[in-house]
């Protein structure tokens, strides 16, 4: 069991305090612990007293409090960390945690992300009202007024976690029994909510330092949707690539997935994997600001680790490449092979075509014939890892797959091909686009289910996000509305960039991460204070932004610099406040208007007519709504009638779309 010790209330009361006492030590010690030390227990001495007198003092008000189910020391799977004491009372979790001395508000910090664990990868505990509460004999009364009772249980069905009450002992039978008030649910089991599947879902960073410290991916990503799809990925993917190094050939293999659903976590697995110290798999990626932060995590971690900064910079910046970085070094500079056989190129649907790769960098070939030819320099093995996300390309000059198997068709005896059939199909995953139009008969292609990722994890709680942020660019908001997706997962609506900031900072429970993202087209947020530059956004300390500390004026947490699609594609935050802009605004007869700022004396949008400009736009805002793990606030501003570039009318209509899609309004 996670527990210490679990029972009833009623047998609680009835075991005495050295019983209670001679099983939390026992247990203690089964754990790994090899010393007592006395502080605890005294601790557990004190603890036992106070709650058993609590609680005698719940059944003699209510006789059904005997009912309630209870543990003690319950521990939290990897997280090294134990729960004082958990209540079940009816269908709510109540998390007590017994504290000395005043400092509540690292203690409440503390207590939210327990809550947090619980609500998102505890099975049990999914659905579930979650009442945190500190108990402290420095505590006043409780800081809630009993008479209102939404200010424990809000209205909005969506806050599952309640927000923490500091009591004393002596208050605390008061505020459990209004807990208990009009609770007439099934009680829940304190052996089965014990004994229930605790399933984590990492954030790409966690997932990275987690990798980077030797777990393996099945013990850091062991959620319910993704237990069996990323485990049997990574291993499908690796057998690949030792059947190349043991038969000596040349393998790609294309991974698709819808976003959110772990194609980089497989990336990153398969680079820090045991299996491939030997034979080192490098992640590269176009994506700057993504290397770039993992760069800087990693360089971090292996500082921490005793690595001195030279070296723990060298190390990074190998196991993570840029891939422009790369191309730069081994076709400029060195024309010999390069010293991996395996590489991983995450969103490898957006290398560049021959046209942009020629302007920027004078080569007149594409990256896909780049790579493969940098690879082909192996004459006995190489292997290509390419992950591919639907719906991603942003920018011009991205090729795409066809770009891919153009390339490929070139070198038909040279390639083994190992795909998803929607890479070969089309499909949502790839946004509708296919490898071949006609594949090279003398190409060996083999199709794999197992090479597509069909849950999304990213968005916890709620795994058809991806499919309401597809309805709702569609124009679709009967279809949008119809999933619900207000039920697990909050979507709101601002009109008020100071109100969405606010909205952010209460959120901010337990470690949660928040920061503002908008469109790179929304050059009127400058209108609101938001500084929509290029330039700035290009010379941006981003690592700062995503692994900083609230207290440091770049971090994300200080929502005064938005991340455009560019900087946070590939990366996520717990929640998002998504500035709308002007570029992309809703017309109840036209659907969504896609368009760009011609700047200058007559200031004016302008709709944008090629295919596949629009296109980029509207996956700039298919990447923004997919990048929250826990919620997101959308702020539409309210415009300003003197301003023909932000009309009030425009963004009213826009307003009025998205809650039809189901948003709901602050």
């Amino acid at each position: 069991m996670a527990s210490f010790f679990r029972s009833n209330v009623s047998e609680f009361l009835s075991i005495s305090d050295g019983e209670i006492l001679a099983c939390l030590s026992t247990e203690y010690a089964r754990r790994g612990f090899t010393r007592q030390y006395t502080d605890q227990t005294l601790t557990w001495e004190r603890d036992i007293r106070l709650l058993r007198q609590a609680l005698a003092q719940c059944v003699q008000q209510d006789r059904s409090a005997a009912n309630w189910g209870l543990l003690l020391e319950f521990s939290i799977p990897r997280k090294e960390v134990r729960l004082d004491a958990v209540l079940l009372i009816s269908s709510k979790i109540v998390i007590l945690e017994a504290k000395s001395g005043n400092a509540f508000p690292q203690a409440r910090k503390q207590i939210e992300e327990y809550a947090l664990l619980l609500h998102y990868f505890h099975k049990a505990s999914a659905d579930r009202v979650i009442v945190p509460i500190i108990v402290s004999p420095e505590a006043a009364e409780p800081d809630f007024d009993p008479l209102k009772q939404n200010e424990l249980f809000p209205q909005l069905a969506i806050y599952w976690v309640r927000r923490v009450i500091t009591t004393s002992w002596e208050h605390l039978p008061d505020v459990l029994k209004l807990i208990a008030t009009r609770e007439n649910s099934e009680q829940v089991q304190a052996e089965s909510w014990d004994e229930s599947p605790y399933r984590p879902v990492p954030s790409i960073i966690e997932a990275a330092v987690a990798l980077k410290s030797g777990l393996s991916i099945r013990e850091i990503a062991q959620c319910e949707a993704s237990e069996h799809e990323i485990g049997l990925v990574r291993q499908t993917i690796q057998a690949y690539v030792d059947q190349a190094r043991a038969k000596n050939e040349h393998a790609i293999c294309f991974l698709t997935g819808v976003p959110g659903s772990g194609k980089t976590l497989v990336g990153l697995s398969l680079a820090h994997s045991r299996e491939n110290q030997k034979n080192a798999i490098h992640f590269m990626s176009g994506n700057g600001p993504l290397v770039k932060v993992l760069q800087h995590l990693f360089t971090q971690e292996s500082r921490r680790n005793g690595t001195n900064t030279i070296n723990a910079r060298i190390e990074a910046r190998t196991l993570l490449e840029n891939v422009h970085v790369f191309a730069r070094n081994y076709m400029d500079d060195d024309r010999r092979e390069p010293s991996n056989h395996a590489i991983i190129f995450d969103e490898a649907q957006r290398a560049w075509n021959r046209a942009q790769n020629k302007k920027k960098f004078n080569r007149d070939y594409s990256e896909p014939e780049m790579l493969l030819g940098i690879m082909e320099r192996h004459q006995d093995w190489a292997a290509v890892i390419a992950l591919v996300g639907g719906g991603q390309e942003i920018n011009d000059g991205e090729a795409g797959l066809e770009e891919w198997g153009r390339a490929l068709a070139e070198r038909s005896t040279r390639w083994t091909v190992y795909a998803s059939p929607e890479v070969l199909e089309g499909g949502p995953s790839t946004a509708g686009h296919r490898l071949f139009e006609l594949p090279s008969p003398a190409l060996k292609v083999q199709t794999n289910d197992s090479l597509h990722l069909r849950t999304s994890n990213r968005s916890l709680r709620a795994e058809n996000l991806a499919s309401w942020v597809n309805h709702v660019l569609d124009g679709d908001a009967a279809s949008a509305a119809a999933l619900h997706i207000a039920d697990k997962f909050p979507i709101f609506l601002s009109r008020d960039l100071q109100e969405t900031r606010a909205k952010l900072r209460e959120q901010a429970m337990g470690p949660v991460r928040y920061g503002l993202v908008g469109s790179s087209g929304a050059s009127r947020l400058r209108a609101e204070g938001l500084e929509p530059s290029s330039t700035f956004h290009s010379d941006y300390p981003w690592e700062h932004w995503y692994l900083a500390p609230e207290e440091d004026l770049r971090s994300s947490y200080r929502c005064e610099v938005f991340a455009t699609e560019f900087e946070i594609q590939g990366l996520e935050l717990d929640w998002i406040g998504l500035c709308w802009g002007g570029d992309c605004v809703w017309d109840s007869y036209q659907g969504w208007q896609l368009r760009k700022l011609l700047s200058g004396p007559n200031n004016r949008w302008i709709s944008i007519k090629n295919s596949d400009r629009r296109n980029f736009r509207k996956n700039a805002y298919r990447v923004l709504l997919t990048r929250a793990r826990q919620g997101m606030i959308i702020f539409v501003p309210l415009g300003s009638a003197e301003d023909t570039t932000n009309r009030p009318d425009e963004f009213e209509s826009t307003a009025g779309f998205l809650l039809n899609c189901g948003v709901t309004q602050l």
